[in-house]
């Protein structure tokens, strides 16, 4: 691009809240955990976890103290993410003995993600919340260039024997 450079966003984080919602489901005779991403929300608060709604069979679970983190080596991946058919925010949670299931990272970052979901975490989306996408798309226009299209060389035909 020539003589048009975006200004770098003004944050590469953000504090964030996470909260999780559990509703106990039955089948066949059993009752087991079925989790939901309920929310993911700017939040200044300290770490922590909140219990926020509890209803008969269903509880929410506010986490606080999680940071929404942009770094400059998976511009790409978020680029890929902002271009695709929804983009999303994902939340990686890990098996926590006292609530069941905790978020331990928010990311925009598909691959991470990936290598998480091989690894058995759980993990939910969100579609990208409206105020982030300006900010994540000027730090991608700041940090990202796509590789140029190569072209590719035709091989010569060979004569046939006709």
């Amino acid at each position: 691009m020539t003589g048009m450079a975006m200004d770098p966003p003004e944050r590469t984080h953000w504090p964030v809240s996470v909260t999780l919602r559990r509703a106990m489901r039955e089948r066949r005779g059993w009752t087991f955990p079925a989790w939901s991403l309920a929310a993911v929300e700017l939040d200044t608060a300290e770490r922590g976890v909140v219990e926020t709604r509890v209803e008969e069979g269903v509880r929410d679970f506010r986490w606080s103290g999680l940071r929404l983190s942009l770094h400059r080596s998976n511009a790409e991946t978020y680029w890929y993410n902002l271009t695709s058919r929804q983009p999303s925010l994902l939340v990686i949670c890990q098996e926590d003995p006292q609530y069941g299931l905790m978020p331990w990272l928010v990311t925009l970052d598909q691959d991470e993600s990936a290598r998480q979901q091989e690894s058995e975490a759980e993990i939910f989306s969100t579609p990208l919340p409206a105020w982030l996408i300006d900010e994540v798309e000027r730090f991608v226009m700041s940090h990202y260039r796509p590789e140029p299209r190569r072209r590719k060389r035709r091989k010569p035909r060979e004569a046939s024997d006709e």
